[in-house]
Order: structure tokens, then sequence, then C-alpha cells
């Protein structure tokens, strides 16, 4: 019998030869990045290293200025704006920095408003909300407002919004930029837990040390992918005596 051959998951997010200007400024030079499903992975760099503009056109939230993005196998350059939104609607969460919580407004019902446009009654709106809540840990903080959550909570609230309709992509950009070591490190022991669930999560960071913890690293410098621990580097060849001498 022949060996049954390896399954590699499929690609959720292809970047190929990708750039992005903004006028004079390019803040993308030509990135290539493939991020396949059940993945955990960080991209790095300094403020200014195109790391920030990579998750918007990864998120589909900006087109590139050249090269091709894939989402799901979807190149995004085929799709109107409304197929683009309804695309990343069922594709992909977002968690920010900052937590984007309205005030006086209690975490269910913060959390349920993410389902607000899909058309889900209501109910079952505030049901999936209180299941994404308890998934991370905030299930005796449902009827609690903004004010009176820990910094850590209220990214927890942002990550429950984020993973409320299961989407298989997960982009966290700075996720404990906002929150003390402490904070933050129960906010990675979360992801981590989302992508043993399944959740592809890709966490954008500027953080070595977090960078660090985490099975892949794509480093970012000048718009460039400069490394990626993702991706086997070609050795090269050795230099013959006779040239070296």
């Amino acid at each position: 019998m022949r060996p049954q051959a390896v399954r590699t998951p499929r690609p959720v997010v292809e970047l190929t030869a990708v750039s992005k200007e903004y006028g004079e400024v390019t803040a993308l030079r030509g990135a290539d990045l493939t991020v396949r499903r059940g993945e955990l992975l960080a991209v790095v760099g300094p403020s200014g290293s195109g790391k920030s503009t990579l998750l918007n056109i990864m998120g589909t939230l900006d087109r590139p200025s050249a090269g091709t993005v894939r989402v799901d196998g979807h190149d995004i350059d085929a799709l109107s704006d409304r197929e683009l939104s309804a695309l990343r609607a069922g594709t992909i969460g977002f968690v920010f920095q900052q937590f984007h919580l309205a005030p006086g407004v209690p975490a269910l019902d913060s959390v349920a408003d993410g389902l607000l446009y899909s058309g889900t009654p209501r109910g079952q709106r505030r049901t999936a909300a209180e299941r994404a809540l308890r998934r991370v840990g905030l299930g005796h903080r449902l009827h609690h407002q903004p004010h009176q959550l820990s910094g850590g909570e209220k990214q927890r609230v942002a990550i429950a919004r984020a993973v409320l309709g299961d989407p298989p992509l997960l982009l966290a950009d700075e996720p404990t930029g906002a929150l003390d070591s402490r904070s933050g490190a129960v906010v990675i022991e979360l992801l981590n837990e989302l992508h043993e669930a399944g959740t592809t999560v890709v966490v954008i960071t500027h953080d070595r040390d977090i960078a660090a913890t985490l099975p892949r690293e794509v480093r970012v410098r000048d718009g460039r992918v400069e490394h990626d621990s993702g991706v086997r580097q070609t050795p090269r060849a050795p230099v013959p005596q006779e040239a070296a001498r």
C-alpha cells in the first residue's frame, strides 16, 4: 500500500508580493506571507515597520497597491466592497489595543452587539454572547459595565466579541499594549486556548518577548518581511576553498 500523503492545512490568508503605498510613503514592499488554518503566530516589528499595514491588508480593511491577497481562498481583488465586507464578517475577528467598549453598556450587550447586523434575533444574540463570555472566563461579569471591569477583563470582553461568530481567523493588534504584564499574560494565555480550540490566531506586536513564546514568528522591518520562522531558509552553498583564497 502507498503511504497516505500528509495533508497540509489550507491557507486562510495568502499574501504574494504585496505592496502598499500611501501617497509617497511605501508601507509594505513585496511582502509574502501564508497563514494556514490552525496556526498561532506573531508578527513583530518596531513602530513604523509596516506590521499594522500588514494587519489591515490581512484583515481586508485595506486593499494592496500591488500583489495578490487571498482570504479563505478568495482573491480580494475580484470582490466588490459588499462581497469583501461579507467575507470579512464571516471569516475574521479583530481584537485591538483599545477595547472599544461603549460606556454604560454591560458586557453581555457589548458582545451581543457584535451580531447586531447579522439578522440574528435578539434572544439568540444574547445567548451566543453569554456563551462567548463564559468561554473567556467572564461568566461572572455578564452585567458589569466597562468602569466596573479591570483592563484585562475589558480586553477579554473584546476577545469574546471577536470570536462570537466563531470566525476561523482572529487578528489581534497589540492585544496587551494597554495592559500591565500580569493582565497581558492572561490575555496571551487566552489566545493560546482559543488556538488550541481550533481558531487561527495572528498576534501583531512590538514585544519580542511575547513573540518568542508563540510557535511561529514573522519579523517585519521597513515594510518587508525580513524573517519568517515558518519558512525553511535555503542554506547558502559552501564557498570552494580555491575561491575563498
